[in-house]
C-alpha cells in the first residue's frame, strides 16, 4: 500500500511541476494584455506554486521525498529536452 502511496505522490509531483512550468510561461503568453491580465497570472502563479508548498509541508518525511522526487524529475526531464533539441534539430538551410 506505501509503495501505491509513493507513486500516486511522484505523479502528483510531476503534474504539479507541469502546472508550476505552465504558470511562468502565462507570463510570456499574455504580456501583451499584462495591465488587464496580471490578476490571472498572479493567482496561477500563487496557486499552483501555493498548493505544491502546501502539499509539500503537509506530507511526512517518507512521502515528501516521492513527491518532490516527481517535482524534481520533470523539472530535469523539461530541462533536458532543451539539450536534446540542439543534437537533433539542425538550423535550416541558408536561402543562399
Amino acid at each position: 500500500m506505501t509503495r501505491l502511496v509513493d507513486v500516486a505522490l511522484f505523479l502528483l509531483g510531476t503534474y504539479l511541476s507541469l502546472r508550476g512550468i505552465a504558470a511562468c510561461y502565462r507570463v510570456l503568453d499574455v504580456w501583451y494584455t499584462i495591465r488587464t491580465g496580471y490578476p490571472r497570472v498572479l493567482r496561477g502563479l500563487l496557486g499552483w506554486g501555493g498548493a505544491t508548498v502546501a502539499i509539500a509541508a503537509l506530507l511526512g518525511d517518507h512521502h515528501r521525498k516521492a513527491f518532490l522526487s516527481g517535482l524534481v524529475a520533470y523539472l530535469l526531464f523539461y530541462l533536458s529536452l532543451y539539450v536534446l533539441r540542439s543534437l537533433f534539430l539542425r538550423k535550416p538551410a541558408s536561402m543562399e
